[in-house]
């Protein structure tokens, strides 16, 4: 815990260079980075359920929680390469995406390929994803839609995930851009325990400054990463969480 407040207190005291694309709570979005541009991604989700006795729990943080760090390195413009580690099942990700901007059709395409390795039941499990997401430029100026199709190989699955971000310029102190961000991954092939008994849904904020995203949301689960939220979720309990994202440029 100590390393991690160490990683995030040095982000936040980082000179802030440039702005980037407009992230969401889980989904993934084709990206906007220039050349040697570096993302720092952490994301935090509480393990207690935030409606059991939430304050003798102080909002379930006193149980754990599920923690994530990733970067994104732009190679070539909208060329990324990209490595994440994940505490739940200490699970590793590298992989790689190409993005692909249409203005004319007001839209934006990233394709994603994985490699994921994880702990279940004392082995290592492994294998690839591979996902598509499409996400517009912003409609009359405030409503981007985004979603997110993808297969897992390891649960032979694919899965669909879609989001809602409505935003507006709010310029508080060092913030200038506010969003409503909502998120909702229906299983598409359901079948326990491969697959939750119920969908994934999110709802949360983004504030965004010169340089940094902060997300705050409520979900009814835990998990972190598109291919573990397309499967659903055991339960619709509601959980707490956070992602801090920070942008460089070499």
């Amino acid at each position: 815990m100590k390393q991690y407040t160490l990683v995030v207190s040095l982000l936040l005291l980082m000179k802030s260079l440039v702005a980037f694309e407009p992230s969401t709570l889980n989904l993934r979005v084709p990206s906007h980075l220039d050349q040697n541009s570096l993302v720092v991604d952490i994301r935090h989700r509480v393990y207690g359920v935030l409606t059991e006795d939430p304050f003798g729990n102080f909002f379930g943080l006193d149980l754990g929680a599920n923690a994530s760090i990733g970067i994104r390195y732009a190679l070539l413009p909208l060329v990324e390469l990209k490595a994440s580690y994940t505490t739940f099942e200490q699970e590793y990700r590298i992989g790689a995406s190409y993005a692909h901007h249409v203005p004319k059709l007001y839209l934006k395409g990233q394709f994603d390929i994985e490699y994921f390795d994880f702990e279940s039941a004392g082995d290592r499990k492994r294998n690839f994803y591979y996902g598509l997401a499409v996400q517009t430029f912003p409609v009359f100026g405030f409503f981007t839609p985004t979603v997110n199709v993808a297969y897992d190989g390891f649960s032979e699955r694919f899965g669909l995930g879609v989001g809602a971000d409505l935003g507006f310029d709010w310029y508080f102190g060092p913030i200038e851009h506010l969003s409503l961000i909502g998120e909702y991954y229906p299983i598409l092939d359901p079948e326990e325990p491969i697959t939750g008994a119920e969908d994934y849904f999110a709802v949360g904020i983004r504030l965004d400054t010169y340089g940094h995203h902060f997300m705050f949301q409520v979900s009814n689960g835990y998990e972190i990463g598109t291919r573990r939220l397309m499967l659903g979720a055991p339960t619709n309990d509601i959980y707490l969480g956070f992602n801090i994202q920070r942008i460089l440029q070499f």
